[in-house]
């Protein structure tokens, strides 16, 4: 869902957020098939505000995004092994007994093409921006977002569901390359019967350049109802 609020955040920051910048956000309520969704975005000082509302009247993302270097990237944990591994052929069902909390993930490489950078933005973004396409193209921000998840489903099955993210762009993120994703199940806790990982990531590029820094607390197992 945060992938549809890309374009106004570049039409308010520009390239420079893409380049040197920072986004928190906090999803608040799900979007359903067929619902009509509106971001708006305030300027507030040097940074911007912005929510996506639902035709009810729900907010259903509420965020903030600037340039330059965000004060949580501090807080953020990097993995000490950035060794990529395959896809476990078998993956288990990721428990609160089971999660290894305070550990490295197995890292994962991707090899992202412009052709794949494009059909994301093109399927999932529904964002026709030039900046997505073509050899060498930026890659979508909402695709980045995603990567939180990716890394956990790399090793572990699961129930995901997205609850906030804070994402520090360091430096551009482009499509014909083998990208690098490492990571920590950082911390864990439970909230209203629903057990959260808190997943530290990393996005490297190929030549060893860090590219975005993100924290992802997310839903990976749903509380009885």
């Amino acid at each position: 869902m945060y992938s549809w609020s890309a374009g106004a955040l570049v039409e308010a920051l520009g390239d420079a957020w893409l380049d040197e910048g920072w986004v928190e956000f906090q999803l608040r309520k799900p979007v359903y098939p067929d619902e009509v969704i509106t971001t708006r975005v305030t300027a507030n000082g040097g940074d911007v505000e912005f929510t996506m509302t639902k035709h009810t009247g729900d907010v259903a993302v509420r965020g903030t995004a600037g340039l330059g270097v965000a004060d949580f990237l501090t807080e953020i944990s990097t993995a000490a092994d950035r060794t990529p591994v395959p896809q476990l052929e078998e993956r288990l069902f990721i428990t609160r007994a089971l999660a290894p909390l305070g550990e490295d993930l197995p890292a994962m490489a991707i090899d992202l093409s412009h052709v794949d950078a494009e059909t994301y933005a093109d399927e999932k973004a529904n964002d026709p921006d030039p900046r997505w396409r073509g050899a060498g193209g930026r890659v979508h921000p909402g695709w980045i977002a995603q990567r939180a998840n990716a890394l956990l489903a790399h090793t572990w099955r699961y129930t995901a569901i997205h609850a906030s993210s804070q994402i520090q762009h360091l430096a551009p993120v482009h499509a014909d390359q083998q990208l690098l994703v490492s990571g920590r199940l950082e911390s864990g806790y439970e909230r209203k019967g629903h057990e959260y990982a808190v997943i530290d990531l990393t996005i490297t590029s190929e030549d060893g350049r860090d590219l975005v820094v993100m924290r992802q607390p997310t839903i990976y197992q749903v509380g009885a109802r």
